[in-house]
């Protein structure tokens, strides 16, 4: 029986490459996010490489809505056996250390935390009835090194970053892998440059995708970082 992921924030970027990347090894693709036209576009995109893909659109700041969508994914494909979590906030809410407020922070900690926990205990049921499968989270490296111009996300990256830290630990005696991917740089398409953008490394997407690949075959480690983790290091004067 054909396995099925379901890629909760798809987008163009780093959404595609991972549900690209597990389609190559036989797996269905759930892509869950907001904007329907969009997520059908990567469907079609997807259907022309093979790969079997459906539309699931929730808001993933709707938790009722997101744990819809990840049911009727399941019940489609069959189950969920992989869980890939990477919504991305929007560059006009990231604010710096003093000038982050309630309302800004709770809303990084519901998109990148609280959405996460919400998602996970949707699939986590079946997971933990087959002892296999896999929670799979993307970050940037804010996560492990903050970065002042984006401290609003870092502070909810952290979170993000001990709660799958977390979850590898519980999970792992039950056969479930956690693992969390955190990029160090601009993710870039092939043949693209993210140019001088605030001196931030380049990230190729099929590279953050493989790491993706590797943490579901390989589940040694709750944690890769992707790109120059020693550039971000500079930045911030570590």
């Amino acid at each position: 029986m054909s396995k099925a992921i379901a890629v909760v924030g798809a987008g163009p970027g780093v959404g595609l490459a991972v549900a690209e990347r597990f389609g190559r090894e036989g797996f269905q693709v759930a892509l869950i996010a907001r904007d329907s036209d969009r997520l059908n576009t990567l469907a079609h995109q997807l259907d022309a490489k093979g790969i079997t893909a459906a539309a699931f659109p929730a808001d993933v700041l709707d938790r009722p809505q997101l744990a819809r969508a990840l049911q009727d994914a399941g019940e489609r494909l069959g189950g969920i056996d992989v869980l890939e979590y990477g919504p991305s906030p929007g560059s006009d809410s990231l604010k710096t250390a003093r000038n982050i407020d309630a309302g800004n922070e709770q809303f990084h900690l519901d998109l990148a935390v609280l959405g996460a926990i919400a998602a996970v205990g949707s699939v986590l049921p079946g997971l933990l009835a087959q002892r296999s499968g896999s929670l799979l989270f993307t970050t940037a490296v804010s996560a492990q090194h903050p970065v002042n111009f984006t401290a609003s996300f870092g502070v909810a990256a952290g979170a993000a970053l001990n709660y799958a830290r977390l979850l590898y630990q519980d999970l792992k005696p039950e056969g479930i892998h956690a693992g969390i991917v955190s990029i160090a740089g601009i993710v870039v398409q092939p043949g693209e440059d993210a140019g001088s953008n605030r001196g931030l490394p380049s990230v190729p997407v099929a590279d953050v995708a493989e790491a993706h690949w590797r943490h579901h075959v390989e589940r040694t480690t709750p944690e890769t970082i992707v790109g120059d983790a020693e550039a971000i290091r500079a930045l911030v004067g570590v």
